[in-house]
């Protein structure tokens, strides 16, 4: 059976739910249409609609609900069974410890590409050296907005070919307060650089075309196909990037890409034409997951990119 308001789990008769009877029957519902971490997702839309902190909802579990705030959470907790991202819901994920505002323009930032700023913030953490990072197909800014958020040396230039995303990227470096150290540009992938920079970052379009059907109908069905579509073999993007990338960097320039399982050995083959000191690191489960890639001085020293 279906839970529903008026199941075992949830007796409203003339009173409403405590926090922890609504809780229960929140993840009882999300469990019957297979949601993953249903639990976790009932009491993060709670959260949301009531406007409390989760820790708040924890210590005050016999606190009675109004019959308003049960109505708001009934309507996302069916808006999250039908495979809604809760964070399209809520309109918020937080990503390097930091909350971001997100919508279907754009692609959820994910906990594994938070490796991906972890290997920049390591490696270019210098306060005497200032940086200038380029972050292509910025999308929500998460990545951009970290980095200048917790690496007080560099500006960022986040690039998107999506004027929405730009948008919400935009709001979130205000709400961040790294306006003066970031810029955004609308535009293909390396298309609005005008100068070389130190370093290129990006999570890419990397799932092979005929991947995409097969995902969680929550990634499948909501998220920006754009945004997850890497072409036959996944690899459209990053090739480009590989091999159009030293043109836009400065001498000893790094290039570091995320990109997905099984794609390393051809990633590297490709790397080693163009860059030195490749370096391919696994993320928290053991699957190589990153690409950090220096550019060797060449015959290219000084040179500008053309201004459009």
């Amino acid at each position: 059976m279906i839970p529903n308001i008026n199941s075992p789990h949830l007796s409203v008769g003339n009173s409403c739910p405590t926090i922890a009877r609504t809780i229960n029957w929140g993840t009882d519902y999300l469990k019957y249409y297979q949601i993953d971490d249903a639990r976790l997702e009932a009491e993060i839309l709670l959260s949301y609609s009531i406007k409390i902190t989760r820790t708040k909802i924890i210590i005050d579990l016999e606190k009675v609900l109004t019959p308003e705030d049960f109505a708001k959470y009934n309507d996302l907790i069916v808006r999250r069974s039908l495979h809604e991202p809760s964070a399209y819901i809520t309109r918020i994920q937080p990503f390097m410890s930091l909350d971001f505002f997100v919508d279907r323009s754009v692609l959820i930032p994910r906990p594994e590409t938070e490796l991906l700023v972890e290997t920049a913030i390591t490696y270019f953490k210098s306060p005497t050296i200032n940086y200038t990072i380029a972050d292509i197909g910025t999308g929500s800014g998460a990545i951009a907005i970290s980095l200048a958020k917790y690496l007080p040396n560099v500006k960022v230039i986040g690039i998107d070919s999506s004027a929405a995303a730009i948008e919400i990227a935009q709001k979130n470096a205000k709400y961040h307060k790294v306006n003066d150290r970031r810029r955004f540009i609308q535009g293909n992938l390396f298309e609005p650089l005008t100068e070389p920079v130190n370093i290129i970052i990006s999570n890419p379009p990397y799932i092979p075309s005929a991947d995409i059907d097969n995902l969680q109908p929550e990634v499948r069905d909501w998220e920006p196909r754009f945004a997850l579509d890497g072409g036959p073999d996944g690899l459209d993007y990053i090739k480009q990037l590989i091999s159009e990338g030293p043109k836009y960097l400065k001498e000893n320039g790094y290039l570091i890409l995320e990109f997905g399982e099984n794609q390393a050995e051809k990633i590297k083959s490709l790397s080693e034409k163009q860059f030195k000191e490749i370096k391919i690191i696994k993320d928290y489960s053991g699957i190589e997951r990153i690409i950090f890639a220096g550019k060797p001085a060449t015959k290219r020293r000084g040179f500008q990119i053309k201004s459009s």
